[in-house]
């Protein structure tokens, strides 16, 4: 069968859906309502939707097929009037089956479900099961607590499994989304993979990943790159200022934000965000086409394509840490690959962005939101091409302001990476060991107000130069000292080219009273400053002509303008 495309808006007292079935029968479409699933059937289409509210047939109910244009509007009555219907654009949210979005785990509003495995006889399995950490720590717990507390703990202190247990599993590593694949990358060395940093994935447990990552990036740092891009930042200035339209259409959220947001649930309020950014058309004195604005949070048809094309499958996610630490990973490559171009691609970006990812280049798991971090600026100042702290620094605000924006605008930009990937010879692997997965999980269990807390993080992290163990430091006051070292000395040459030059014109052009009395001694043309014998070469014969043989004294080292007295003066 063949699920049609299709699109669900509401209002409040009906839901109306748009099915796209051309060439059909009228005579054999059939229809059937029940409590919160729509199913509609008419050969070869088969299509099921499943609500967040109930739905019902009243005198209100129609369906009208339009024959030219080939689509059938449903229009079906809501049980409760002016009951808000969540999250309708995430169109694999609406063709998963009931069983499936009990198992997917939680969703916004909802409350977590407990694991439909469960080890008999443990008292602790039912929260630990398939974590990955000793049971002296339970994620799903702390998780749960987001929805209580203003602000979730990212740095909660986590335990791996010990070095023992972990050596078990050698042979068998597992790595992609919440580690759940093995054996993609058998092959990976006899393939043009340059993204892949992982000498053995197949057999390498975490920690060897992570120690290999570490050393890949120290032995690709370069230091001299470093410093140019320090001081011949001419281009890399506007990227730092360059104002992505994410950001903008944040300042747009905050600076409309209105009272019929409060109260409501996050999926709702993101509903409205996406009214609210539509409407808004100014920021800070720029105008902003209403097509930017939708490209941060609504779906276009393409993009409601892709999102039918992707797998049905139901994530019982185990480590939802290092998931949602993922997203701040991945999404800063993309952002800063974005940046880099003024918001274009070009043919090296998929390589770029798999590049500078940790999870995607060495098939990394982090455990806190500040390593998450501290690997995104190492490797931001290790492989694209301008590393500058600044420009880390600026691409983690954009990392915060998508946070912000909700699951939406995350979501939109990981079918944007799916598509880049797909389209390559050899990257498309990733799409199927994260991208994917990524995209069906941001519809279905991903949490709006956990994604809200980890921006609040974000916005408050900083994370020092001395973090990323380079002494970048070192480096920015080295430069400094050879950048003014340059400048004293095109200073100083300056100087002098200036007064020889007068000199000259001076001789060519005498002054008349200069010939009118040939006895008075002529006054030089330049008068040196300081000790005459430092500055003019033969000693005694300065006398006869004080400017015919110059040169800079030996310490003339130091920056210009900083109340040094100057060697030459020029007389008028």
């Amino acid at each position: 069968m063949i699920t049609p495309r299709f699109e669900v808006r509401q209002d409040e007292a009906n839901v109306y859906v748009t099915i796209h079935a051309p060439h059909v029968r009228a005579q054999s479409i059939e229809f059937d309502v029940d409590v919160d699933q729509l199913k509609f059937f008419a050969s070869p289409y088969y299509l099921r939707l499943t609500f967040p509210g109930k739905v019902t047939e009243s005198e209100e109910s129609s369906a009208k097929y339009d024959a030219t244009s080939g689509e059938i509007l449903v229009t079906l009555s809501k049980q409760t009037l002016g009951e808000e219907f969540a999250s309708l654009d995430l169109l694999t949210s609406l063709l998963a089956t009931r069983r499936e979005k009990d198992i997917a785990g939680f969703s916004e509003g909802t409350a977590l479900r407990q694991p439909i495995i469960e080890e008999i006889g443990d008292t602790n399995s039912s929260s630990n099961i398939g974590t990955g950490f000793d049971n002296d720590v339970d994620i799903d717990a702390a998780l749960q607590q987001a929805y209580i507390d203003e602000d979730f703990d990212w740095e909660l202190p986590q335990n791996p499994i010990s070095a023992e247990t972990e050596a078990l599993l050698v042979g068998t590593a597992k790595y992609g989304f919440d580690g759940q694949y093995s054996g993609y990358l058998i092959h990976v060395h006899t393939t043009a993979n340059e993204i892949n940093e992982v000498a053995d994935p197949e057999n390498m447990t975490s920690k060897a990943r992570h120690r290999g990552r570490i050393a890949c990036e120290d032995e690709k740092f370069d230091r001299e790159y470093y410093i140019d891009n320090y001081i011949n930042d001419d281009d890399i200035q506007p990227l730092i200022q360059h104002i992505s339209r994410f950001a903008s259409a944040l300042h747009c959220h905050k600076r409309d934000q209105s009272d019929e947001t409060t109260g409501v649930s996050a999926a709702a309020a993101a509903d409205i965000l996406t009214q609210q950014l539509q409407k808004t058309q100014i920021v800070e004195g720029q105008h902003i086409a209403s097509e930017d604005i939708d490209s941060c949070v609504k779906f276009t048809d393409a993009e409601k394509k892709q999102m039918m094309s992707l797998p049905r499958k139901t994530h019982l996610v185990s480590n939802k840490m290092a998931v949602y630490l993922g997203l701040v990973d991945i999404l800063f490559a993309y952002l800063l690959e974005l940046r880099i171009n003024v918001g274009e691609f070009n043919v090296e970006s998929t390589w770029a962005i798999g590049a500078v990812s940790s999870t995607l280049s060495n098939l990394e798991q982090f455990l806190s939101l500040r390593s998450t971090a501290v690997a995104c600026y190492r490797r931001g100042l290790a492989y694209p091409l301008y590393r500058n702290w600044e420009l880390c620094e600026k691409t983690f605000e954009d990392v915060r302001a998508v946070c912000s924006l909700g699951c939406r605008a995350i979501l939109k930009i990981f079918l944007k990476m799916k598509r880049l990937f797909d389209e390559h010879d050899i990257y498309y692997i990733y799409s199927k060991l994260y991208f994917d997965d990524y995209c069906i999980w941001l519809q279905t269990s991903a949490s709006e107000r956990i994604i809200q807390s980890l921006a609040r993080k974000l916005h408050r992290l900083e994370i020092d130069k001395d973090e990323v163990g380079w002494n970048l430091d070192e480096y920015e006051d080295l430069a400094l000292m050879t950048s003014e070292s340059d400048v004293d000395e095109n200073s100083d040459n300056e100087i002098l080219t200036h007064a020889v030059d007068t000199q000259h014109l001076n001789q060519q052009a005498p002054d008349a009273s200069t010939e009118a009395d040939t006895s008075t001694p002529k006054q030089p043309i330049i008068q040196i400053i300081g000790n005459a014998s430092d500055s003019i070469e033969g000693g005694d014969n300065s006398e006869e002509n004080p400017a015919s043989s110059l040169r800079l004294p030996s310490n003339t080292t130091g920056k210009v303008g900083q109340g040094k007295k100057p060697f030459i003066e020029i007389l008028e």
